[in-house]
């Protein structure tokens, strides 16, 4: 991002200068189609995201960078990048983030896809720095509409007092677990989860006005796409509108295990003779698409996630380039095998390759699916239902999955 406005020479930003920034930011959402309403672009000029931000961590050459940012009085280095499209880690838990502001073109893209209207009462779950809160309200129309809830007590008081701050004060920001929403605030137009769920919440089905929307990150394999689920007659029914790698949410609505954890890289030593040893075997063949077609690559990964719990990112090339560019299935310490632009990699067990290779086979011959493509019922899970022809059934804690392919 370029620099604009007027700045002090001392390195901190002026009133001008912070809307210069605020400005770019705004065009580059439109830009990238994040943007695309007018309610939206209203509430992106009105919120400065800095003002809701004080510690947050970037990465730096030599890894992780702590910033200590103060809202009233901001060193334009910082605000560059607050103002670029990138998330930002504010907690950290035993070396692991554990609160963070989402980039901003997803932030702009969820709220797009809540088709949020003014009057509309809204539930968040997970708070982060209360900048979405912020953005929802001024779409709404009123401050009083909107809860956020978060299970971190010090993450609750400092996005209060942030939001008090700014002008803020009736959003209510609440320390709860947010599996059990907000009874007493129910019925809600719009549930919104900020965290990567391995589940719906019952009690968010509960507390969602019939003809409401729930959008959830809700966990398939490593990743979680976006759900989008509406109720209507008392039953949720939806598609998932996009792909996301949120902070997994902690409680009842966290799963673990559901699908594979990922491949073991093998090691390189001379004279190993550890259960890693053997060499990494590549044939071409099937491949996905040139890097840059994220939208293909997690297409082929959804497919394999319905139809199978080894699903997994693999590695593309030698262990020495190891990146998670591959899409197949992992077995552990036993074996994992992959298809990425370069073609079909394994290790350990090719009979793995050959089922990576009849999957790839089978999305191909539906036409190459992307997430898009799917339609998605959610049943609680003591309702038997056979899976749908073609179809796919994903049990969890709570809810029976029901996916079919357009």
């Amino acid at each position: 991002m370029t620099q604009v406005g007027q700045d002090g020479a001392d390195g901190y930003a002026h009133e001008a200068g912070v809307r210069g920034l605020v400005e770019e930011y705004v065009q580059a959402l439109k830009a990238a189609g994040a943007i695309r309403s007018a309610s939206v672009e209203r509430a992106f000029r009105t919120v400065q995201r800095h003002r809701l931000m004080e510690t947050f961590f970037c990465r730096g050459e030599q890894g992780r960078v702590t910033v200590r940012h103060d809202p009233a009085r901001p060193r334009r280095a910082d605000l560059e990048v607050i103002y670029a499209d990138t998330a930002l880690a504010t907690r950290y838990t035993d070396g692991a983030p554990t609160s963070s502001s989402s980039a901003p073109s997803l932030v702009a893209e969820m709220l797009e896809l809540l088709e949020l209207r003014e009057g509309m009462k809204v539930l968040e779950i997970g708070a982060g720095t209360g900048y979405n809160a912020a953005l929802v309200a001024e779409i709404v129309g009123d401050q009083r509409l909107v809860v956020t809830v978060d299970n971190q007590q010090d993450v609750v008081e400092q996005t209060r007092r942030l939001l008090a701050e700014t002008g803020y004060l009736r959003i209510r920001v609440l320390a709860r677990d947010g599996f059990q929403g907000i009874p007493e605030e129910g019925p809600f137009d719009r549930i919104v989860a900020t965290v990567g769920c391995s589940d719906l919440s019952p009690r968010w089905a509960e507390q969602l006005a019939d003809g409401g929307l729930m959008l959830v990150p809700l966990e398939h394999a490593q990743s979680h796409p976006l759900t989008a689920v509406r109720k209507q007659d008392g039953e949720l029914r939806g598609r998932f509108v996009g792909w996301t790698g949120f902070m997994p949410v902690r409680g009842p609505l966290q799963i673990e295990d559901m699908w594979s954890r990922g491949v073991v890289i093998p090691e390189t030593r001379e004279n190993d003779e550890t259960d890693d040893a053997g060499e990494i075997m590549h044939e071409p063949g099937p491949r996905l698409a040139a890097h840059d077609d994220s939208c293909e690559q997690n297409g082929f990964m959804f497919f394999v996630a319905l139809n199978d719990r080894r699903a997994s990112w693999t590695p593309d090339g030698t262990v020495r380039s190891w990146t998670p560019e591959g899409v197949g299935l992992s077995a552990g310490p036993d074996g994992w095998a992959g298809i990425s632009t370069s073609g079909l990699w394994w290790w350990k067990d090719e009979s793995l390759a050959r089922e990576v290779d009849r999957l790839y086979r089978d999305w191909t011959a539906r036409g190459r699916p992307t997430i898009r493509d799917y339609r998605v019922t959610f049943l609680p899970v003591k309702d038997e239902r056979n899976t749908p022809p073609g179809g796919w059934q994903i049990e969890r804690r709570f809810y029976r999955e029901i996916v079919t392919a357009d």
